[in-house]
């Protein structure tokens, strides 16, 4: 008898533990947000965007694969829907999909089930560099918006005394902003010092027609501050 309690005793446990799981299933994206400007030698990343009908779901990460000859990637996007109860609001979700270095070419970006989100055009480097330029170390950036006139401020830290901000190159895209923050080393007659030596900048950008942008900063190392936002 007391053993039979006990398998009794494990069942139940088992089945709750079992129904506090949540169920792993295929999840719908809606847009896509494609930085133009990749080459072969960059860390190729773009952002796709998604919306839940509730807040029952949350993400479970996007699996890509990418297929040379026919130059398509595919996204298989999955969420986790628990069992509630669920408030019905809608609740946006996105993720930065990271390709890494892929070969030249124009590829068409496509959900599971063929769905388009957009198109990536990847040039062949020019350089046996990392990057084309050499990148400020960019920790943070944010943008505010208002009748048409953007101001983006970018921020980090530099490692060494002679590492400056050269310039910024800002470019509107379809969809994107991207920034290229773009570093020196100037030589001192005292010479460079390794260290942590904060830096910040901000500027504007004009007549940006309204609507829902990514924005794209890259950075040091192959790294970017990828973050959406709505330009009124």
């Amino acid at each position: 008898m007391k053993k039979m309690i006990l398998s009794l005793a494990f069942l139940v446990s088992g089945l709750t533990w079992a129904q506090e799981l949540p169920t792993l299933r295929f999840s719908t994206l809606e847009n896509g947000y494609i930085p133009v400007g990749f080459d072969s030698n960059d860390n190729v990343q773009f952002v796709v965007e998604g919306v839940y009908r509730d807040t029952c779901s949350k993400p479970a990460g996007t699996r890509f694969k990418i297929n040379p000859s026919s130059r398509t990637i595919e996204l298989v996007s999955y969420e986790y829907r628990y069992q509630g109860p669920c408030l019905d609001v809608l609740v946006p979700h996105d993720e930065v999909i990271n390709l890494g270095v892929m070969a030249s070419g124009n590829y068409s970006v496509l959900q599971s089930g063929g769905k388009k989100l957009g198109l990536l055009n990847v040039t062949r480097a020019t350089k046996t560099s990392p990057d084309d330029f050499l990148y400020a170390p960019i920790s943070q950036a944010y943008l505010k918006s208002h009748n048409g006139q953007v101001t983006i401020t970018i921020s980090g830290v530099f490692t060494n005394s002679c590492m400056r901000l050269a310039q910024v190159n800002p470019q509107v895209q379809p969809r994107v902003i991207a920034v290229q923050p773009i570093a020196a080393i100037d030589q001192r007659p005292a010479g460079c010092v390794n260290g942590q030596y904060p830096f910040e900048h901000t500027f504007t950008i004009n007549n940006v027609r309204s609507g829902r942008y990514l924005l794209h900063v890259r950075s040091l190392n192959g790294n970017a501050i990828n973050t959406l936002y709505d330009i009124e």
